[in-house]
């Protein structure tokens, strides 16, 4: 009776060890796990990044390289304005383009994930909403025109802008593994940790502008 009751006791350790084994794998492998969807998740937003800076581009072309005016607070249904996304919607066509899974998480779970980067507009106009004029962009390469909207917006707010808020390095709350993803005046789109000066400006006519560099 003694040996069936050690063996007994010996398969339930036996047991418990395996389990303790199995937790211990598992918070390893869960990390790495992660790493691949993390990855297709700033890869999904790059791509939506790239659709978004054509369609901005199309819509240029189509009104004398304008491009809409950003607002105050405005729902996907407004119309006296409308919201800045709402003009560009056939030439990007599919709304699923405007969320970033990432930042969606992040903040508020709002399905409108990207801004309009108009500041230099904002600034130009004596701190009123104005649009941007994609001719006077000097340097097309290094203006951050649209990007990962870093800032908690309403979740119900389609009108994103970077007027009066950093909404791309104002938070240290970054998805995409603590980055942003960044969409340029010329369509191309670049990955970063923090504003550089060398490869970025909010300036229509200077190049390494930060955001906060100069107001109106």
């Amino acid at each position: 009776m003694q040996n069936r009751a050690g063996q007994r006791a010996l398969t339930l350790l036996d047991l418990l060890v395996a389990l303790a084994v199995l937790a211990v794998l598992a918070c390893l492998l869960l990390p790495a796990l992660g790493k691949p969807r993390a990855a297709a998740e700033i890869a999904k937003c790059q791509a939506q990044l790239r659709q978004l800076g054509l369609a901005m581009s199309l819509y240029a072309d189509d009104y004398a390289g304008r491009l809409p005016i950003a607002h105050a607070e405005v729902l996907w249904s407004g119309t006296h304005p409308p919201p800045w996304t709402r003009p560009l919607l056939s030439y990007y066509q599919n709304t699923n383009l405007l969320t970033c899974p990432s930042y969606r998480r992040v903040h508020l779970r709002s399905p409108f994930s990207y801004f309009m980067g108009a500041r230099a507009a904002f600034i130009e106009a004596g701190g009123q909403p104005a649009g941007v004029v994609l001719p006077l962009v000097q340097y097309p390469a290094q203006y951050l025109l649209s990007g990962d909207c870093n800032f908690p917006f309403a979740a119900h707010d389609a009108d994103p802008d970077n007027y009066t808020e950093d909404t791309l390095f104002g938070t240290n709350r970054l998805g995409h593994g603590g980055q942003v993803n960044l969409l340029h005046a010329d369509t191309h789109v670049t990955t970063a940790r923090h504003f550089d000066d060398g490869t970025m400006t909010y300036s229509f006519a200077a190049p390494g502008m930060d955001w906060d560099s100069w107001d109106y």
